[in-house]
């Protein structure tokens, strides 16, 4: 048997609970009463509409005209693309056709500076681009992120247009830290062959009109940046920013730039509140019957298969600190993912597929041992022989869950068969499903193999009965 050295298996659970304790528990401060969290927890993750409430959004045509179903379609899909690059994955978005309405239907709590309801009103906007001359407004009002906005282009700036919708390819996002400053967000706009000619045009050094001159970029009514031309802009590249641009705001704006504007002009009827389906406390019911289960699991397996138990805590906790890690954000910055009650399905399951995988090298340890096998060969035959079932296992998940992401993250296809919830349940499902799989090849098996190689070099953890087996003496 390949011998690892005994402190291995220690190193490797103290690795794993003090991971844990971070992804779990989190990491912020408090500057007044102004709360900053550096690493989110499970307290932080953001909970969708069955379990913390929606805001519903409902859309009609701008005019008395009726509006046909392929208009209404239209619509309808760009603003699910408009989510869909926000990094959304619990909502819903259909059209009535009967009555020309289009509802959108996104969670309370949404990681965004912007309210539910003003997160909405944006997304189901018309979206339309523009970029001014000067940067005169006709009112400032304070937004729901308690910045200042400007509102409705005015003077010289709401008679000319230089550039604008139609000449955007896309958009995106990036941050700048200047040393020993705060980060600065920035929206940047990339432009096509057109625009890029037209913004070359108007800003070069030499006989550009807007070179060392204010120009300003507006979202509908809404001036995003009015930056100060200080430079000749030759790549079509246009990046913006401001006082009150956040990450979340940069995210989202480029989001609903990149979905293109909306086809035909819709108007809002109506925006209400949903109650949750679940109900607010979910989250910590989730979390005590979890911490019930687990204690649960690790009590049989001590009983069962002894030392085994305690591997199978350590797996346990593993597999669950790094899927709240990637639910939360910690492992994968800047995704918003909503958990839901089918995510938390998924991530119950994965628990269970963890314990399945150290079951089999517990059980058929035991067996070997039984059949009068001495503990290393023992050891070394159980790990050969579950390796392909674990491996087996977890690689048909992750083909299963894949499959579910590509067909049910498709929003045509998935809202055409299914309506408008197989997007957020199945999808998140399969998420956390297939996250959980590919953990599982080290919490499920790595991590119990250098455990168990570790172990068996101790004289204490020896003798088979610390296994499941009997003494030979």
């Amino acid at each position: 048997m390949k011998r690892i050295a005994k402190p291995v298996s220690f190193i490797i659970a103290f690795l794993i609970l003090a991971f844990s304790f971070v992804s779990l528990f989190g990491i912020s401060y408090y500057v007044g009463d102004n709360k900053h969290t550096v690493i989110k927890g499970f307290g932080d993750i953001d909970w969708g509409i069955d379990t913390t409430g929606a805001t519903k959004l409902v859309l009609k045509s701008a005019t008395d005209d009726e509006m046909s179903a392929d208009s209404l379609k239209a619509n309808t899909r760009v603003i699910k693309n408009r989510l869909a690059y926000f990094g959304l994955n619990d909502y819903e978005v259909y059209f009535v056709d009967d009555t020309d309405e289009i509802v959108v239907v996104v969670p309370r709590t949404i990681d965004c500076d912007y309210s539910s309801k003003g997160f909405v009103k944006l997304i189901a906007g018309k979206g339309y681009v523009t970029v001014r001359p000067s940067d005169d407004y006709t009112q400032m009002v304070i937004d729901e992120s308690n910045a200042g906005a400007f509102v409705t282009p005015a003077g010289d700036t709401s008679k000319s247009v230089l550039l604008d919708s139609e000449t955007i390819a896309n958009a995106s996002y990036f941050s700048y830290k200047p040393e020993g400053e705060d980060k600065y967000y920035y929206l940047n706009i990339a432009f096509d062959e057109q625009g890029t000619d037209a913004l070359y045009t108007m800003t070069n050094s030499m006989t550009g009109k807007y070179y060392n001159q204010i120009i300003s970029v507006w979202l509908d009514d809404l001036m995003l940046a009015n930056p100060t031309v200080s430079e000749e802009i030759s790549d079509g590249q246009l990046a913006v920013s401001g006082y009150s641009m956040t990450e979340s705001k940069a995210k989202l704006y480029s989001a609903i730039i990149s979905a293109g504007v909306l086809p035909y002009d819709m108007k809002i009827d109506s925006v209400q509140f949903v109650d949750p389906v679940a109900g607010y406390m979910v989250s910590d019911i989730f979390l005590i019957v979890g911490i019930a289960a687990t204690l649960l699991i690790t009590i049989l397996m001590i009983l069962r298969y002894r030392v085994f138990g305690g591997i199978a805590l350590v797996s346990i906790i593993g597999q669950v600190a790094v899927l709240v890690a990637i639910i939360s954000g910690f492992c994968i910055p800047g995704r918003t993912f909503l958990m839901d009650i089918s995510g938390a399905c998924a991530l119950a399951l994965c628990v269970v597929l963890s314990v399945i995988s150290v079951s089999f090298i517990a059980h058929t340890l035991k067996e070997n041992l039984e059949s009068g096998m001495a503990l290393r060969s023992a050891a070394e035959a159980a790990i050969k022989h579950s390796r392909k079932n674990i491996f087996d296992i977890n690689i048909v998940l992750i083909i299963v869950a894949l499959m579910g992401m590509l067909m049910f993250g498709s929003v045509g296809l998935t809202t055409a068969i299914f309506g408008g919830m197989a997007v957020s349940s199945i999808y998140n499902f399969c998420f956390v499903l297939f996250f959980g799989a590919v953990v599982n090849f080290f919490t499920g098996y790595l991590f119990p193999e250098l455990m168990l190689r570790s172990l068996v070099n101790f004289k204490v953890f020896s003798k088979p009965s610390w296994y499941g087996g009997k003494n030979n003496d």
